[in-house]
């Protein structure tokens, strides 16, 4: 719980929202952790959250043609700690996946991932806050990153 309510406080300072707003926001995401048939952490398939929390937290997707390379907005890319990823949206499931850029300019970067296939969707918006779903659906930092 404190961990959340770090995270909240975090999100609303990096946002410049109210605390309350932000907070009420995450309670309505319906994001369950003990529910894993219909939310939550479904292990290497990712994690789903429910159509209103992706509303809620205004996460947009750019659906992939073809096979890569893929371009996609900077916008695309979450910079945590040491690692950087993108977002994959499969079959309902959201999940951090590696890449690598083989191209860059200021808006866009030319990506390559064994983790991406034709017709899959990376998340292009809200990626800062599908981490923090991501963190509440697997009960917290991935081990190594707790503190």
């Amino acid at each position: 719980m404190k961990l959340f309510k770090l995270l909240i406080l975090l999100l609303a300072v990096i946002f410049s929202m109210p605390p309350m707003n932000l907070k009420a926001m995450a309670s309505q995401s319906h994001l369950h952790s003990d529910q894993k048939e219909n939310h939550g952490d479904h292990g290497d398939e990712g994690f789903k959250l429910s159509a209103e929390a992706v509303k809620n937290f205004g996460i947009t997707t750019l659906r992939l043609v073809k096979s890569g390379p893929w371009t996609v907005p900077t916008s695309a890319v979450l910079y945590s700690a040491e690692e950087v990823n993108l977002y994959r949206l499969r079959n309902g499931f959201f999940k951090r996946i590696d890449f690598t850029t083989e191209k860059r300019s200021p808006a866009e970067l030319l990506v390559r991932s064994k983790d991406l296939k034709d017709h899959d969707e990376v998340v292009v918006q809200g990626v800062g806050f599908l981490r923090t779903a991501e963190l509440m659906a697997t009960g917290g930092a991935p081990e190594g990153h707790s503190h």
